[in-house]
């Protein structure tokens, strides 16, 4: 990262402790009561995040455009127009609390007996890890509820940051690698201090091992994680044709996180089942434009990329809320032309919603042949060097 890049990392490390700590410092009565916030009928529990996170970006840089699904309307009317990378503006795609739902349970479970303590202390005084992992799924450093932000600059993934709310872990993925931090307790305010050269130095590299390391068969490659969790979804993900029968005995989570999904392919899954792959399965861009990071910084035992993706085209694409759930290379965000490879946001520029910009993406080890072979036989497109 350059300079200005590197300050800009500190700073969404710095939102997202704050967003943290703010969730945390609540009582359970006001994270699960609606809120006139953004669409109107948003819960506190998404609204407190976003609103320290647009804070304290904006703070920093006025000008930088901040993508989120309550917000980015206003977004849009600043939205480049030209499709040269290089004059393309700094930009962040935010998902401030990703499972939303699960969050509202698990904070419906917890404040019970006590709806104006704080969030954070109710934490504090119980197993909360345990507790989310009985309700939901281990482990908990994977599946708990998360807020993220991903820097692009012409046409390039420049970081991602993912906090885990319920873990307290923080997530840098950039291209020194991708390092995880332990917080301390949210009431600590020595959290604020924390920044990029913080988590580097301090915390600890995470590892993404390829399935001949992992000691995988062939069964086990074809274990995969996506979102099937609603109508159009099952549909969808049948017609990409990556099971000729039924793949419900490979289907490892039915409604998993977005954000923080390549986290399943890392060494933090090892003890919980192997995953031989992650789909994108016509999902939200605020659920998969983090996963580039990982993508593009993760290195393999020899040095090249751990992970590898590919981008799904449908022939006959399903829609879901109007938008296309899969899309051609003529409709595609990850352009090869001229300039070379990149991101073309300004693709996004047609859609008065950006946040719902949805397509199909594959993130696979570099090794697990079981499962590129058949994204090669479709002739879906890699896209590891488009960004």
């Amino acid at each position: 990262m350059q300079g200005i890049e590197r300050k800009y990392c500190d700073v969404c490390i710095n939102a997202l402790i704050g967003a943290w700590r703010e969730l945390m410092e609540v009582s359970g009565a006001e994270t699960l009561r609606k809120v006139p916030y953004g669409k109107g009928d948003t819960l506190g529990l998404d609204a407190i995040p976003e609103i320290t996170i647009t804070g304290r970006l904006r703070e920093f840089d006025g000008h930088a455009i901040l993508i989120t699904e309550e917000l980015d309307e206003q977004a849009h009317r600043r939205w480049p127009t030209d499709s040269d990378p290089v004059k393309q503006p700094l930009m962040f795609f935010s998902d401030p609390t990703d499972r939303s739902s699960q969050l509202e349970e698990f904070f419906k479970r917890l404040s019970k007996d006590n709806q104006t303590a704080k969030i954070g202390n109710l934490i504090a005084d119980c197993d909360h890890e345990k507790l989310w992992e009985e309700m939901f799924e281990a482990p908990v450093i994977i599946t708990g509820s998360t807020g993220s932000i991903t820097c692009v600059r012409k046409g390039k993934i420049v970081f991602s940051v993912i906090l885990n709310y319920i873990a307290g872990i923080v997530f840098v993925a950039t291209d020194v690698g991708i390092y995880s931090y332990q917080l301390e307790n949210f009431s600590d305010l020595s959290n604020e201090e924390i920044n990029f050269s913080t988590i580097f130095k301090k915390g600890k590299k995470l590892n993404f091992p390829g399935v001949r390391e992992l000691g995988y068969n062939s069964d086990d490659c074809k274990r995969f994680v996506t979102f099937l969790g609603k109508t159009g979804y099952r549909e969808n993900f049948n017609d990409s044709m990556l099971f000729i029968k039924d793949p419900n005995e490979f289907l490892h989570h039915l409604k998993p996180p977005g954000p923080p999904r390549p986290l399943y392919l890392s060494e933090l899954q090892k003890d919980h089942g192997p995953v031989g792959f992650i789909l994108s399965n016509g999902e939200k861009i605020g659920e998969w434009m983090h996963w580039l990071s990982f993508v593009k910084y993760a290195r393999n035992i020899n040095g090249g990329y751990a992970l590898s993706v590919y981008e799904i085209s449908l022939e006959r694409p399903w829609t879901k809320n109007g938008m296309l759930m899969s899309t051609s290379p003529a409709y595609s965000l990850f352009c090869n032309e001229g300039s070379g490879s990149y991101l073309d946001i300004s693709r996004l520029r047609n859609f008065k919603r950006p946040s719902q910009f949805r397509c199909m993406i594959v993130v696979v080890p570099w090794d697990n042949e079981r499962i590129i072979h058949v994204l090669k036989q479709h002739e879906y497109r890699e896209i590891t060097n488009y960004f």
